[in-house]
């Protein structure tokens, strides 16, 4: 049979006729056609089985098997292909007539099959796919493709050898016409199928309408060419127009369906027990890294046989020699091997893809688990994982992870590639490659020591990120009392100390000790080629010729390249492992567990409890930690510090009543509500027998917590809170929670932004009643206020409790209501009253009950004490409902006098919606408002960047982002900050390295030549002495080269920028945090920071490297193959034309990424400040949409980013390939000629081409990524240029030493406003304060009060007039001189994560008696005695006696008590109290009281107000003031009204006139004694 297959072939089937014909037979060719054709025909049925059942069509889609349904067009291309077929037989018939020879029926064979695969396989799929498929079919198009390089071969051989019969495929008369009209019509073909195919338009609609990406064709994947409208758009507009509505990725990244297969396999993972990781990605990603890995190997095994083809090309130039084959033989190697690097080009880039396919989704998963465990982890948890901890999960850990898998080449890779060179060294060098074996071997221990101290520093490294930005976290958050203290430098100090003293130190010794292993292999392959070679120059005869020596050094430096990313891979495993171990431990930490709440359906006929608290007592921590964290029992454990609430039993409210819940600071009135929410564990209380239970009977809860917690969006949002706008209720809520006023007077109405925690909001006051009206709005079945009425004033505190909680008037009516109060005033309203001391309730009982019970009631004596006497309650009833009524009307009058000054209509469309919306009607027939419970609105995505450009006047500053070519100045400021020196050293040593290397490459083609010449190998222990003496020096100097890029230049410039940012950020205005998240301050010193401190540095290095090898390359290949120079400079256009269009694209997609990334940090550091909210709420998974969102976008951005970066490579890789092609082809043509290259050079020259490609590619692609990866640098550079506050110390104008002496303060015409595009806030204010008055301010909600604190303090400056204290005009001072010299208790009272010392004294100026004095005066010690005995978990006893009078090691070890992150194991009254504490230690004479005890109950507040009157009396005091009895006794009152001065006189002057504003307030808040 077979030999019936070789008829009319004389030579068989062998490729040459000769040794000397340069042509390859016609049988030959007719083989390959025929195999090519029986392949492409396997491949046509299974795709065109794969298209009959292709199922993504439109259901309705009919067509009819008729070639009419076609269109013209392609009913064209139709009949192309039927006139392939036509002059297919006409060959056929030509071969058969032909009778002067045999015909080769191998010939026969091939043009049948071609017949054979046109009409059965090519028909149906190309009138299929014009149906059922969005582009062209990829067996198609690489069948003619295929055909068109055949043709052409047989075409050119025909023509070159003279139409010989021997050397043509088909002879004949006609058969050379033929092989033009098949080679002419099969482009055609080709060119149809590629450029113009269009399928049928209910296909493309049918895709774009379920968001499904339109399929390209095969070539068109390969190549990228989906991305070239968004290329070639971008490059003509000059940016991305449209950045919201980038194409859809050819791949699935939904990160909704990839996060929920990753937490299904975790779940898998956590029942199982084993918790890892690594497998959970494997699982959830097994068949893409299965793909990716598949490429790899492909390219692996390609890149290790191209040595191979290099060798019989040399031997090809080797003299004296008989060949065996003719000279085409060296064309077609040379071919063939740039066929091999065009392959693995292709399949590399689509590795790349695949990879960066799985890199991404674990990216988008595991953000979204972190982020979905982050709201659920238990109390206790959040204080092992701090914010800045998941903070670092979400921008460090996670990222690590995807790098390490996007790397992940190395790890298979590297292995495959060392195995198959050795083996190919072996074929080589026979038993001599044993000796680098045992090289490689030697070195293994010396670098696993070094890798595991490397994976050590590693972890330590994680711990100081962690730290740093838990730091930077806290400064954040805290920024306001920050500058009213003038603390920015101690806590600069604290921040720098871990960045500077800790991580980068422990960053230095990383470096040093990956140096080592960079070295230990960079000797390695030295070693290995000095044994290698010096063994078999020992051991055998054969000289070691050009032909053994080149290809041996192309695959040692395969080989050097696989050892060399050993150590980064090693690194990147260690580093993955602590990441993947850090991820593990958060995903396993300790959830809420409300196990113990049984949620039921309220009845509306059942009268049982709302909610029931039975047999309970709460815990800090869980009882599983206890238990771990002692050796004694689980009961003595509970019994002491470790219980929150201890016994609660028989705890209910009733449906539709108002419960109060009384108390001292500290005593656990919030912690009950925290316990109702499940967040703190539960276990049985006196009764062991019986589980605890909590029984809720509701569907909805609303929690307004005690400290509000604001969203970075617009006071209608906040409101609102993702349910749908409901117009009336919405405006009932506004008048109810009393925000009328403050919407008439906030720059856009109820669209205001009031930035990152509400930063903009008047202290704490405006913050509290939006994040009651939150609650309201919300219409849910329970509310649970916790401590509402402390941060407001007496008269809006009045109305508060009429219009939302009364059971006549309120919104809140008919609902169940739990409120935790300090206001006394409201008990009389509620229906029933517990009182707690020290976690237990002690006492409960309904207001009429306490007040006919005996004195020994301690809430009886609360409220005779504290409340407003009864009588006068009732002679103010009337008097307050008609002001009530009569201030809704003041309001609209108010704010409709506002209207007439503002320009900006979408403001008046906002107040005057509010203004004439018929509240009060509303109020009176309240039984007509609906109180059903609000649905949710239709959750939308926020877009990142603004496009229209918002003309809120409070609008955010929208993430700047530059457009064209990076400027010079941010390289000539990062050199400067890495320095001139550390640079100029770095090329020094960096061009020693690379001479050292071209004399390793020159010694080794000297030392072949001469073994060629002798026969033998001669002095081959000189040539290998001489040879590892130049490697070692020159692994040397790259190593010192690497050493000086790390200590001398990259940590150095990290260093400076860091600082400088960090100084910068601190010493910006308030009007920078107003306007600008915290998630993106935090991005600059999260990720931009780590691509300047570990991805810049080795972005240079490379980029430097690949110029040098490209330069030496050039001047070597083109100084013996001059030709080259003038092909090089045509690539090198090519290049740059190819870069010119990408650079544009993928600098705007770098911007954007790394813009992108901002939201994801912010949504994550708001939402673990509201977790608690967003849980009672049940927001959980309208949070994680947004988190989804986010996620999504900026992945779908990197992916961009990264296509565009492939789209790159493919072409420039291919074009370098053609250098290869080019030099080979050029080295080919010396052949026969007086200047014919030697064997050795040839093989150094191919060496070298090889290395052109690949730098030339480097190059391109190492400027776009400095391009790119420079933008960290000028993001920082734009952070370190803030515009500052005024200056600190300005030295010619200091003020004298003990600084308000006096502290008398004149305000003259004094005017300021918060930012330029906003209104002025206080107008001509005129206020003269003489030394040591008590001045009360007093004013209604947004009067200017608390702006009144901003601008004594410079928080906020003047536009207009001045401030002095003392004489000295304030404005003419440095900041930390004023700030210092004055004292203030603010109302957002903060702590700091350290010790009671460091948050009173961070200066340490005081002694230990003086801060425990400010403690016991500011009635602390207490509460720190319990918190040290809490901290040490001692016995009560032994902490006992301490309290009445520690000696000074006790004062020293109560001073060391922790603050945990954040403050969170204080109380907001206890901080209060500590900011006490702060201002009794500073001496100034000037004091600001910012409702300094609004959150404080009013048995302690009485007490303070006595420590100020006593230990405050020699200075000026003045009080902003909610509560008005709390200024009674004062000097005098100023009264502001719309940020002017109303009154300003005595306390009896203002009284004694009926139409004062400050006595209608006082009438108000029920203050007037009879």
């Amino acid at each position: 049979m077979f030999s019936n297959v070789t008829m009319g072939c004389p030579n068989g089937f062998h490729p040459y006729l000769d040794n000397h014909t340069n042509a390859l037979t016609p049988c030959f060719l007719s083989l390959v056609n025929l195999v090519s054709v029986l392949f492409f025909s396997c491949v046509g049925v299974i795709q065109l089985i794969q298209l009959l059942r292709e199922t993504k069509i439109p259901p309705n889609f009919k067509y009819k098997f008729r070639w009419s349904s076609l269109p013209s067009r392609h009913l064209l291309h139709i009949t192309d292909i039927s006139l392939q077929v036509v002059i297919l037989v006409l060959q056929l018939c030509v071969l058969f007539s032909n009778s002067k020879s045999e015909q080769p029926l191998i010939t026969q064979y091939a043009i049948l099959s071609n017949i054979g695969f046109l009409v059965l396989i090519s028909y149906p799929t190309q009138y299929l796919e014009y149906y059922k498929s969005p582009c062209t079919i990829g067996n198609q198009i690489f069948y003619f493709m295929f055909q068109i390089c055949l043709v052409s071969f047989q075409i050119i051989q025909r023509f070159t050898h003279g139409n010989r019969d021997a050397l043509v495929t088909v002879s004949g008369k006609y058969s050379s016409i033929l092989e033009c009209l098949l080679l002419f019509n099969t482009i055609v073909i080709f060119i149809y199928e590629t450029r113009y195919f269009k399928p049928a338009p209910q296909v493309i609609d049918f895709y774009k309408s379920n968001d499904l990406f339109i399929t390209n064709h095969a070539l068109a994947d390969i190549w990228f060419m989906w991305m070239n409208k968004l290329i070639s758009q971008t490059y003509k507009d000059k940016k991305i127009k449209d950045p919201h509505n980038l194409p859809l990725p050819p791949i699935d990244l939904d990160i909704r369906t990839i996060a929920t297969r990753m937490e299904s396999s975790w779940e898998k993972q956590k029942w199982n027990g084993t918790n890892s990781i690594l497998r959970v990605i494997l699982t959830t990603f097994c068949k893409s890294l299965i793909i990716a890995m598949l490429y790899e190997t492909t390219t692996d095994i390609l890149t290790v046989i191209e040595p191979q083809f290099l060798r019989v090309f040399i031997k090809t130039f080797e003299m004296n020699e008989t060949n065996v084959y003719p000279p085409l033989q060296g064309a077609i190697i040379v071919v063939a091997l740039f066929l091999s690097k065009f392959i693995s080009t292709l399949l590399g880039n689509q590795f790349y893809i695949k990879i960066f396919e799985v890199g991404l989704g674990i990216r988008g998963s595991l953000m979204a688990l972190v982020y979905k465990k982050s709201l659920r982890i238990s109390s206790d948890a959040r204080q092992k994982h701090s914010s800045g901890d998941i903070i670092n999960l979400m921008s460090t850990d996670v990222l690590n992870l995807q790098r390490f898998f996007e790397n992940s080449q190395s790890i298979i890779g590297a292995p495959i590639q060392i195995v198959i060179v050795l083996i190919s060294l072996y074929l080589l060098l026979d038993k001599a490659v044993f000796a680098g074996m045992i090289s490689m071997v030697i070195m293994i221990p010396i670098n696993a020591y070094l890798s595991r101290k490397v994976g050590s520093l590693y972890k330590t490294q994680m711990k100081y990120k962690d730290s740093r930005l838990t730091i930077l976290t806290e400064i954040l958050n805290s920024i306001k009392s920050i500058k009213l203290y003038s603390w920015e430098k101690p806590m600069l100090k604290k921040l720098l100390h871990v960045r500077n003293d800790l991580e980068l130190e422990n960053f230095k010794k990383i470096g040093i000790f990956s140096n080592l292993i960079f070295f230990a292999w960079n000797c390695v392959p030295l070693m290995v080629t000095c044994s290698t070679f010096l063994i078999f120059s020992m051991i055998s005869d054969v000289p070691l010729s050009p032909d053994i020596i080149f290809p041996s050094l192309t695959l040692f430096n395969i080989l050097n390249d696989a050892i060399y990313v050993v150590p980064s891979t090693i690194n990147d495993v260690i580093q993955a492992n602590i990441s993947m171990k850090r991820l593990r431990d958060f995903l396993l930490a300790e959830e809420l567990d409300d196990s113990f709440i049984e949620y039921k359906s309220p009845s509306e006929t059942d009268d049982a409890p709302v909610i029931e608290i039975n047999n309970a007592t709460f815990l800090w921590q869980s009882k599983k930690i206890i238990n771990e964290n002692s050796s004694t029992d689980e009961e003595s454990n509970i019994e002491t510090s470790k219980a929150a609430l201890k016994n609660i039993d028989n705890f209910t409210v009733k449906k539709g009543s108002l419960t109060c819940i009384v108390g001292k600071v500290g005593s656990g009135k919030s912690t009950i509500l925290h316990a109702i929410l499940g967040q703190l564990p539960c276990i049985s209380a006196l009764d062991q027998t019986r589980a605890p239970k909590v029984t809720i009977r509701a569907t909805s809860i609303a929690y307004c917590p005690q400290e509000a917690w604001i969203m970075n969006s617009s006071v209608k949002e906040n409101i609102v809170f993702g349910h749908k706008h409901d117009e009336n209720y919405y405006n009932l809520v506004i008048q109810a929670c009393q925000l009328a006023s403050d919407l008439s007077i906030l720059p856009d109405g109820d669209e205001t932004i009031v930035g990152e925690k509400g930063i903009s909001l008047v202290g704490g006051v405006q913050k509290a009643r939006i994040s009651l009206a939150r609650a309201v709005y919300a219409r849910a079945d329970v509310y649970l206020l916790d401590d509402i009425l402390s941060a407001v004033d007496a008269h809006v505190s009045k109305n508060i409790i009429k219009y939302v909680l009364s059971k006549e008037t309120g919104l809140l009516r008919n609902k169940t209501i739990i409120l935790s109060t300090n206001n006394v005033n409201v008990l009389k309203n509620s229906q029933k009253i517990y009182a707690i001391e020290k976690g237990e309730i002690v006492e409960e009982s309904d207001y009429e009950n306490v007040m006919n019970s005996s004195d020994a009631s301690r809430i009886k004596k609360l409220i005779e004490e504290f409340g407003t006497s009864t009588s006068n309650s009732n002679e103010v009833k009337e008097t307050s409902s008609e002001n009530s009524s009569s201030e809704i009307e003041d309001k609209t009058s108010n704010a409709t006098e506002l209207l007439k000054k503002k320009d900006i209509d979408e403001d008046n469309d906002i107040v005057e919606s509010i203004v004439s919306f018929d509240a009060e009607n509303m109020f009176q027939n309240i039984s007509m408002v609906n109180s059903r419970r609000a649905s949710m609105a239709t959750l939308k995505r926020k877009p990142v960047l603004d496009l229209d450009k918002s003309k809120k006047k409070t609008a955010q500053q929208e993430e700047t982002k530059e457009e064209g070519r990076v400027k010079t100045r941010v390289y000539i400021a990062y050199i400067k900050a890495c320095g001139v020196t550390g640079v100029i050293l770095f090329f020094v040593f960096m061009i020693l390295t690379r001479i050292f290397d071209l004399a390793e490459t020159f010694w080794l083609k000297y030392w072949s030549e001469s073994n060629a010449k002798a026969g033998y190998n001669k002095d081959f222990l000189k040539f290998v002495t001489i040879y590892a003496i130049i490697g070692l020096l020159s692994a040397a100097f790259n190593n010192i080269r690497t050493v000086i890029m790390l200590l001398y230049c990259s940590i150095r410039g990290s260093k400076k920028l860091h600082d400088g940012m960090a100084l910068s950020v601190m010493r910006s205005p308030m009007s920078f945090f107003e306007t600008t998240p915290i998630g993106r301050i935090v991005n600059r010193f999260s990720s931009d920071l780590e691509a300047i401190d570990s991805g810049l540095q080795y972005i240079f290095s490379f980029f430097f490297r690949s110029v040098l090898i490209y330069v030496v390359s050039l001047i070597l290949v083109g100084y013996n193959l001059p030709w080259f120079i003038a092909l090089n400079a045509v690539l090198i256009m090519i290049y740059f034309y190819y870069q010119a269009y990408y650079i544009m694209l993928s600098r705007e997609l770098k911007r954007l990424t790394t813009i992108s990334y901002s939201p994801i940090m912010s949504l994550i550091s708001e939402t673990l400040g509201g977790f608690s909210v967003i849980n009672a709420f049940d927001h959980t998974s309208r949070f994680n949409f947004f988190n989804f969102e986010t996620v999504q976008y900026n992945i779908d951005c990197v992916f961009q980013f990264r296509s565009t970066n492939r789209w790159l490579s493919v072409r420039l890789q291919t074009i370098g390939n053609l250098i290869i092609l080019a030099t080979g082809l050029l080295s080919f043509a010396t052949l026969g000629t007086k200047k014919q290259l030697s064997s050795g050079m040839v093989g150094l020259l191919m060496s070298y081409s090889l290395q052109v490609t690949s730098s030339l590619m480097w190059i391109v692609r190492m400027t776009v990524q400095i391009e790119t990866r420079i933008v960290s640098v000028e993001r920082t550079l734009e952070y370190c240029e803030l515009k500052p506050e005024a200056l600190e110390i300005i030295e010619n104008s200091r003020p004298p030493e003990g600084w308000p002496r006096e502290g008398a303060i004149e305000f003259n015409n004094y005017t300021t406003k918060y930012r330029e595009n906003l209104d002025p806030v206080l107008k001509d204010i005129n206020v003269s304060i003489k030394p040591k008055e008590k001045i009360g301010i007093v004013g209604r909600t947004g009067a200017g009060k608390s702006t009144l604190t901003l601008a004594l303090f410079r928080l906020i400056e003047a536009t207009g007039g001045s401030i002095s204290i003392d004489g000295i005009d304030i404005s003419k001072i440095g900041l930390e001189d004023l700030r210092s010299n004055l004292a203030i208790i603010p109302q957002d009272a903060q702590a700091f994560e350290g010790t009671i010392r460091s948050n009173l004294d961070p200066f340490d100026q005081h002694s230990d008696e003086e801060l425990w004095r400010a403690v016991e005066l500011s009635h602390l010690k207490q509460h720190i005695l319990r918190m040290n005995e809490e901290a040490n978990d001692r016995e009560s006893d032994s902490s006992r006696t301490d309290i009445t009078t520690p000696d000074s090691h006790n004062i020293k070890e109560l001073l060391a008590t922790p603050i945990s992150k954040n403050g969170s194991n204080v109380s907001v009254g206890q901080r209060q109290l500590l900011c006490l504490s702060r201002a009794l230690l500073n001496p100034s004479k000037v004091l600001i009281l910012d409702e300094a005890t609004a959150a404080i109950d009013m048995e302690t507040d009485k007490i303070v107000q006595d420590t100020i009157k006593n230990e405050f009396k020699e200075r000026t005091i003045l009080t902003i003031a909610h509560r008005i009895d709390t200024v009674m006794n004062y000097d005098k009152i100023l009264v502001l009204d719309k940020g002017e001065v109303a009154e300003f006189d005595t306390v009896s002057n203002l009284l004694s006139d009926k139409n004062t504003m400050f006595y209608k307030l006082c009438e108000q808040g029920a203050y007037l004694k009879e």
